[in-house]
């Protein structure tokens, strides 16, 4: 409880923080589209962890849009989370959306016009290669702090619980070099952390990379509840059912 009660401390800091710096277009408590989003897009492209990738899992986020666009254009499928995970994931190829059309249609709500919603287990998932996130913060050892609704912990337990990603999965954050601290965050069960966080200005590994000690079992109650996907896969359902 303690941990919970100083991260919320610690992220009330940073929105504010955030907000002088890149005054949000929309919520104020979401992670920050920072100046330079577009060109950490362009760095992720030349890794090897994005070259190898054929599909990249990536949440809604504003910040991620280049990303997304990014993706496409070089030939990747993108297993799209909607926002808030309220309609799930999204499957979306370069062949289902027309060039002009992608820097409207990759964002937000929109996201579910883009491609294939997917409901499991009727719908396979397959396998990503990649986890794309954003966060409010990242501390010293590559542990993310988010914005406090917990989709990225929820979307990383429930993609390794459809085997969608392993524990081995590279997991980027894009983010503003500001955005990385020098100390150590308060951790929790579910916590994960980036291999790699991709500024405009660098590239940082974490090594080895931070992992949660539990699965969806070990998930604030709120946190499922608020995905209305959670309740198609088998776990959510008989964990919903207790």
């Amino acid at each position: 409880m303690e941990a919970m009660k100083e991260k919320t401390l610690l992220r009330q800091e940073y929105q504010a923080r955030w907000s002088t710096l890149w005054p949000p277009a929309g919520e104020s408590l979401r992670p920050p589209h920072f100046a330079g989003a577009g060109r950490a897009a362009e760095r992720l492209r030349r890794l090897p962890e994005y070259r190898r990738a054929r599909t990249i899992a990536i949440l809604a986020d504003p910040v991620l849009l280049q990303v997304r666009v990014n993706a496409l254009g070089d030939g990747k499928t993108l297993l799209a989370a909607t926002p808030g995970l309220k309609q799930g994931l999204v499957r979306i190829t370069p062949q289902m959306l027309a060039i002009p059309l992608r820097s409207r249609l990759l964002r937000g709500g929109s996201l579910v016009q883009a491609g294939k919603p997917l409901r499991p287990p009727a719908d396979r998932l397959g396998k990503a290669e990649l986890l794309v996130v954003p966060a409010l913060a990242v501390d010293a050892r590559g542990m993310l702090l988010g914005d406090g609704r917990g989709l990225t912990d929820l979307l990383y337990a429930l993609l390794v619980d459809q085997g969608v990603l392993t524990p081995r999965t590279p997991v980027v954050v894009l983010a503003d070099s500001r955005q990385l601290c020098a100390d150590e965050f308060p951790a929790q069960p579910w916590d994960l952390g980036a291999d790699l966080v991709v500024t405009p200005e660098e590239t940082r590994r974490f090594v080895p990379p931070l992992r949660p000690r539990a699965g969806l079992e070990a998930l604030p109650p709120a946190e499922p509840k608020e995905s209305g996907w959670w309740e198609m896969t088998s776990r959510g359902s008989d964990l919903l059912k207790r």
